[in-house]
């Protein structure tokens, strides 16, 4: 009997969890999406390489991979600590050079990157990625032939690499080819669709020849391959800007800052469309939120200040100038601003919106100039003799009746 109750029980929880476990996939049709998964992905990836380092510290092989997790998070500080402590525990390692080059480019150090880079070279790495990054820091440097050298050797080991192909497309733009670099970068990005650059500099490219509709258009394509990163949001937001669809522009600034209300970035561009659009105490609100994120983000004092003096508030802007001077002595527009609106305050000069031309009081008319009308002279007849005019006589004529006129 107590047997069969055993069997009864497992069987009911057997019931339960499976029912349990079909609720929980009515309830989750949506699936997490990719760029979730791999965010969750990356932070596991981290902490397990953090215990595997505080377990064993002298293993390079944990600092280098735990440095591409941070390079691929964007996380370029602590990439760089990692892959200079796995280079220092096993040192003339191809592919930690190779990483550590990828790393300083990202950092925009090109000139230590190719160094790092040409040594991986030499340590016998031949694969194309290397080859497509000595590509590129060879267009960095300027050096377009060599560029275009080492790309063809990516190309030859690796004739579909879409990063190759966009490395091209960069190095026929700065030969001035913008057909044949559009071409090549679109391609790329069809070739390989996750190489989220691709899109970001074909979109760069086509604002900078006023393509605004197909930047749009690559833009849209980027949004849906990464629907969950709001870089590409704010990107489309500034294609918009540049258009001159500024209503478009700040739509989308709003939709990011929904998701993450600290990017000064989005901030910055959303108080220059308030700004110019004469809103002042909208571009102020927005510039003092980027003041609270960080206070040392660049120009944002300046920018207070012109924003309070176009709102009139004088003191309030001499006060945000000189700390922009004092950030930045060499800032000649917060000098020249500063200049300005000390002179004003100095001067007991009334508060004014500089925006419209001063309201002054109309000037009264001039007066009409007053002619003085000599007198009349009047004659004194008493004192004249005056001669009356007579009519002169009556001739008679004599008539001959002779000639009279019959009827």
């Amino acid at each position: 009997m107590q047997k069969r109750l055993n069997i009864y029980f497992l069987v009911i929880v057997a019931a339960l969890l499976a029912a349990c476990g079909q609720g929980n996939r009515d309830r989750s049709k949506i699936p997490p999406s990719p760029f979730q998964v791999e965010s969750v992905m990356n932070t596991a990836a981290v902490d397990a390489l953090t215990d595997a380092i505080r377990s064993n510290p002298s293993v390079a092989e944990n600092y280098f991979k735990r440095a591409s997790v941070f390079l691929k998070i964007g996380n370029t500080e602590r990439a760089l600590e990692d892959i200079n402590r796995a280079d220092q525990l096993k040192q003339n390692t191809g592919k930690y050079l190779f990483v550590k080059a990828l790393i300083l480019r990202k950092m925009k150090r090109y000139n230590d990157a190719f160094s790092f880079a040409q040594s991986a070279e030499i340590l016998n790495i031949d694969t194309p990625e290397l080859y497509t990054l000595l590509g590129d820091l060879s267009q960095q440097k300027n050096d377009l032939a060599s560029a275009e050298k080492y790309l063809a050797k990516s190309l030859q080991i690796a004739p579909y690499d879409g990063e190759t192909y966009f490395y091209k497309g960069t190095l026929a733009a700065r030969k001035g080819d913008t057909l044949t670099a559009i071409a090549l970068m679109n391609q790329s990005i069809e070739m390989k669709p996750s190489f989220r650059e691709g899109y970001t500099k074909l979109t760069e490219v086509l604002q900078n020849y006023r393509m605004y509709d197909s930047a749009l258009v690559v833009n849209k394509s980027a949004m849906v391959q990464f629907p969950d990163n709001p870089d590409f949001m704010v990107e489309r937001g500034l294609v918009f800007f540049k258009a001159g669809r500024l209503d478009s522009a700040l739509a989308n600034y709003e939709k990011v800052t929904v998701v993450d209300s600290k990017r000064t970035d989005v901030l910055l561009y959303s108080a220059a469309i308030y700004y110019r659009w004469k809103s002042y105490l909208k571009a102020l609100e927005n510039y003092e939120k980027v003041l609270d994120i960080n206070e040392d983000t660049p120009k944002v004092n300046y920018l207070i200040g012109l924003t309070q003096e176009q709102l009139g508030n004088m003191e309030a802007a001499e006060e945000a100038l000189k700390e922009a001077v004092e950030k930045n002595p060499n800032d000649e527009q917060a000098i020249i601003a500063l200049n300005r609106v000390s002179g004003r305050v100095n001067a007991g000069m009334p508060n004014y919106t500089p925006t419209s031309v001063p309201v002054r009081k109309p000037a009264k008319p001039a007066p009409k100039p007053v002619v003085v009308e000599e007198p009349k002279k009047l004659l004194d007849t008493s004192r004249l003799r005056i001669n009356i005019i007579k009519p002169k006589e009556k001739v008679n004529v004599k008539t001959d009746s002779s000639k009279r006129i019959r009827f």
